[in-house]
């Protein structure tokens, strides 16, 4: 196909020919290579077998590989070879020029496919690596990632799950990679850069990746003035203040607010519902807890939780409950005609 090549010096090199019957009975055609300097050697393959000769039939065409060997001392510049085909009553002849170089510096070529993603701190950041090795020897190439302190990285095949340290690469071929790079969950907002190095020993490549992350809320649920417990009585509602925190980098949504409380308990909240906290803001709101009446006098456990978009926090929250002084006034009553009742009868019948 190509009759004018450059080849690297010291190494053997194969050329692609074919040889077509154009409407002529079957000839055996006899294969050689002449004009070779001394100790070059050649090969004939077809079909993947070492050849000699060929057979082809009218219309047919053979495809034939010719493996050339130059001496190892050969000298860099080009020669003049030409390529014969003998039948029975004609020959065949095809020049070639070929030019022995000096052989090419390694060589790698590092390329991301999209060098740079956006998202959150919870985002999957997954590069699409492409690394070829632009050189005439088969190498390997250690994989390295240089990022910002906390952030984590590993290499894996394009489709595969196994973590790499490195990957050998044929001559002149190229191996698809992915990079996943995770940074800290509270990571600030900002454009955070991964500078990404293959090194083969001989040759090396390198290509930056960004990181542009935007903020994301974070809440924190505080109890009143600080504290995680209260006090209420059985039957009769009482109002806790309730703060949320926004201690992210972006604003928090829709931040509902919700209770878990024993069964019988009420529990609501004044607002219910927060549009939005900005960051590093706050918001308040009043917890109403009414104990169920016939609670009996100890501590509860009520579930706080505060639910926005892409964010929440919950605080457990104890009730110290205590009954209603009706009740105690009730219970010295009843005790009080008790003590009546038997002075009574200790008065009527005690002489007897």
């Amino acid at each position: 196909d190509f009759p004018a090549v450059t080849e690297t010096a010291g190494s053997s090199f194969t050329l692609d020919v074919s040889l077509a019957n154009h409407g002529v009975p079957p000839k055996r055609i006899a294969l050689a290579l002449e004009g070779l300097p001394d100790g070059w050697t050649y090969e004939f393959d077809g079909d993947g077998k070492p050849i000699r000769a060929a057979m082809v039939g009218p219309g047919q065409t053979r495809d034939i590989t010719v493996k050339i060997t130059p001496a190892k001392e050969a000298a860099k510049k080009a020669y003049q070879l030409t390529l014969t085909g003998t039948g029975a009553d004609e020959k065949l002849s095809l020049p070639l020029d070929v030019t022995l170089a000096a052989p090419a510096p390694a060589a790698l070529k590092l390329e991301a496919k999209l060098p740079a993603l956006r998202g959150s701190a919870k985002s999957n950041f997954d590069y699409d690596l492409t690394v070829k090795n632009d050189s005439p020897q088969d190498v390997t190439v250690n994989l390295a990632a240089r990022a910002p302190a906390g952030f984590d990285t590993t290499f894996k095949e394009q489709y595969g799950s196994q973590e790499l340290t490195s990957v050998p690469i044929k001559a002149n071929q190229s191996k698809d990679l992915k990079l996943s790079v995770k940074p800290p969950q509270d990571v600030p907002a900002g454009q955070y850069k991964v500078l990404v190095g293959m090194n083969s020993g001989k040759a090396q490549a390198e290509t930056p990746v960004v990181l542009d992350i935007t903020g994301q809320p974070q809440l924190a649920l505080v109890g009143p003035g600080g504290m995680l417990s209260g006090s209420a009585i059985a039957g009769k509602e009482h109002t806790f203040s309730v703060t949320v925190n926004n201690n992210g980098g972006a604003v928090a949504k829709a931040v509902k607010l919700s209770a878990d409380a024993p069964s019988g308990w009420k529990v609501d909240f004044d607002p219910a519902k927060v549009d939005q906290i900005p960051p590093g803001g706050k918001a308040k709101a009043e917890m109403r807890i009414t104990p169920a009446s016939n609670a009996i006098a100890g501590d509860y456990s009520v579930n706080v939780d505060a639910d926005g978009d892409g964010a929440s926090d919950d605080l457990k929250f104890r009730v110290t409950v205590e009954t209603s002084t009706a009740w105690g006034f009730a219970g010295l009553g009843v005790i009080g005609v008790a003590v009546l009742v038997m002075a009574g009868a200790v008065t009527r019948y005690g002489r007897r």
